[in-house]
Parts: C-alpha cells; sequence; structure tokens
C-alpha cells in the first residue's frame, strides 16, 4: 500500500480533484497544489513546480470556453498584473510572506462573508480600483502563488456570465504564469528537469479535472455559481489566517 502515499498518486488525486473545483471558483489548483507539493519540495520549487500545473490548468480551461473572453475587463484588470507577477516573483526570495499571508486571509475571510449579508450590506471593490486589483492579484501570485482569490472577487463585481466568468479569470491567470514561470525557469531550471515525468502526470491530472467540471457546469445556477466562489473564498482566507495555505 505504499503505492498510497507516492508523490505520483498524491499529487494526482488532489489535483484531479481541485480541478474540477477551480473551474467554479476561478482559483484552487496551485493554492492546494503547492502546500502538498511541499510535502515532497522545498517551499519555493513547490511554488515553481504547482505553477506549471497552476499554467496548463488554465490554459485548458480558456482553450475550452475562449470565445467568452470579455476583452474589457481584461484591459482594466488582467494587463497590470503582468507587473505584479514580475515583482513578486523577484521577491519571493527576499520577502517572508507569512504576515502576508494572514493579513490577505482576514481581508478574504471579511470580504468573503461580508457578500452573504443582504443586498447593499456587503463590502463593494469599487471597479475604479480595477487596477490595484489586478497588480495585488500578479503579485501575491509571484509571491506566495495565491493569485486567484482576490482575481475572483474581482471579477464577480463585473456580474460576467458563467462562461465569460471562466474564460477572464483563466486568461489573467495564463498572463501571469507566463510573467512569473520564466523568472522561476531562471532560478530553479533543475528541479524542472528532474522532475519532467511527475510534473507531465500531474498536469494531465489538472486538463482531466477541466475537462470533467465543464460538463457540470451548465447544470449550476448562476446564484450557486457565486455562492461556490464565495464559500471557496472564505475558505482559503481562513486557511491562511491560520497559516494552512
Amino acid at each position: 500500500m505504499d503505492w498510497i502515499a507516492s508523490p505520483y498518486f498524491v499529487l494526482v488525486t488532489v489535483t484531479l480533484a481541485t480541478s474540477v473545483v477551480t473551474l467554479f471558483t476561478g482559483f484552487g489548483v496551485g493554492t492546494v497544489l503547492a502546500p502538498v507539493m511541499a510535502m515532497y519540495f522545498d517551499v519555493k520549487v513547490a511554488v515553481f513546480l504547482a505553477a506549471v500545473v497552476h499554467f496548463f490548468n488554465n490554459a485548458s480551461r480558456l482553450y475550452l470556453y475562449r470565445e467568452y473572453v470579455d476583452r474589457g475587463v481584461i484591459r482594466r484588470f488582467g494587463v497590470i498584473s503582468i507587473v505584479g507577477a514580475f515583482l513578486g516573483s523577484y521577491a519571493q526570495v527576499f520577502i517572508d510572506s507569512a504576515r502576508l499571508k494572514a493579513g490577505f486571509g482576514f481581508f478574504l475571510v471579511a470580504y468573503g462573508l461580508s457578500q452573504f449579508l443582504p443586498a447593499g450590506a456587503g463590502l463593494r471593490i469599487p471597479r475604479w480600483l480595477d487596477p490595484v486589483g489586478g497588480f495585488l492579484s500578479g503579485l501575491l501570485g509571484g509571491l506566495i502563488g495565491n493569485q486567484g482569490a482576490i482575481r475572483s472577487l474581482y471579477l464577480l463585481n463585473y456580474r460576467l456570465d458563467k462562461k465569460e466568468f471562466v474564460a477572464s479569470a483563466a486568461l489573467i491567470a495564463v498572463v501571469i504564469d507566463c510573467t512569473r514561470i520564466p523568472v522561476y525557469v531562471y532560478t530553479m531550471h533543475g528541479h524542472l528537469a528532474a522532475n519532467g515525468l511527475l510534473l507531465l502526470t500531474v498536469v494531465a491530472s489538472s486538463v482531466a479535472g477541466t475537462a470533467l467540471a465543464s460538463r457540470v457546469l451548465p447544470q449550476v445556477s448562476a446564484e450557486l455559481f457565486k455562492r461556490i466562489i464565495l464559500v471557496a473564498v472564505v475558505l482559503l482566507g481562513a486557511l491562511m489566517l491560520a497559516g494552512k495555505a
């Protein structure tokens, strides 16, 4: 039964499950996979390898829903995220992210729970702050690997159709990954070659999870879709506060 504890079995199983959820939430694969990878690798290497899987997971979602991308949202939110991702991926070498994670976790819990209050009573992120949200999404993606939650919160402001949400979130994530992964490769390229077969297997699992979830998406109502995102945001925030994510 040793195979159950092997990195192949654990990472493939976790990736398959989180890839299904990620189609709905806009985040999850990198958030969950990085700490699981850290069971087998140094933390910074784990963030790097999880980022590679994250890229292919988002690329598969983007391919499935590419015709639904909202270009206006991408211009307002996605472009500035490139700058944040670039700075975050370099700053990862120098910054202790523990306090940053705790503060960000508190914000996610507070904001997410406020959205379950009666209409008009919850917190709202003004659209004029979109560039800030884009920058922070990229920065956190490069720094600690948790880029998706703040992106999903901002995209909820636009009341996008489910498919527009999935496609736009995926494109922004791909842009951020294309910015941060080359920086990781430059500093840790040896780990990519040494774990090529494992990565290939986990990437295949992430694509399979996306394909499976795409069959379920049409059955999910818009309100349930939003609630799934908010519950995931609150859970992630609580885990970050507890130092578990």
